[in-house]
This record gives structure tokens, C-alpha cells and sequence, in this order.
């Protein structure tokens, strides 16, 4: 899977990927999580840009989404900053 183009607009972002030698046009918003620190990004619309159908499967979309949205451990990450601006 390969991603360029990318386009952000406030929350929107737009972009190009190539999956399964196919080229597709992705739109997805970015969906900040209740109660939860972060956040993550939300498929609003994609076509194959040759066909104009959606015809990508739905473990090829979530491995999509899940290329996209974050994995870090935010709580971690701010314990490290702590600790590390403590030692300085």
C-alpha cells in the first residue's frame, strides 16, 4: 500500500493510494474520541480512480484506516516527558 497526495483541510484530509496495483482517491475526517485523549480518522469516502466504483473489501479498508490512525500510547508518552524534563 502506497500513500501521496496528501490534502488537509481543517479536519478533512484527502489522498491518493495505491492498493493492489489500483489506484484510489480516500477521504477521510478526523474524529476526535470522547472521553479519551487523541483521536482518530474516519472513512467518509474513497473510488477506485479508474473505475469510479468502491470496490475494496472490507479488511483492505480497515487496513487502510488502520495505517492511518495513530498507535502511540498517549498517557506513556506524557510519563516520559515527565521524567525526562525531571532529569534535565
Amino acid at each position: 500500500m502506497e500513500l501521496s497526495n496528501f490534502i488537509l483541510h481543517n479536519d478533512i484530509l484527502l489522498f491518493h493510494a495505491i492498493i493492489a496495483n489500483q489506484e484510489y482517491v480516500f477521504t477521510v475526517k478526523w474524529k476526535a474520541l470522547e472521553n479519551k485523549k487523541g483521536g482518530e480518522w474516519e472513512l467518509k469516502s474513497y473510488l477506485n480512480h479508474s473505475t469510479g466504483q468502491q470496490d475494496l473489501n472490507e479488511v483492505q479498508l480497515q487496513q487502510l484506516i488502520d495505517r492511518l490512525n495513530p498507535t502511540w500510547n498517549f498517557d506513556k508518552d506524557q510519563e516520559q516527558l515527565r521524567n525526562a524534563t525531571k532529569n534535565d
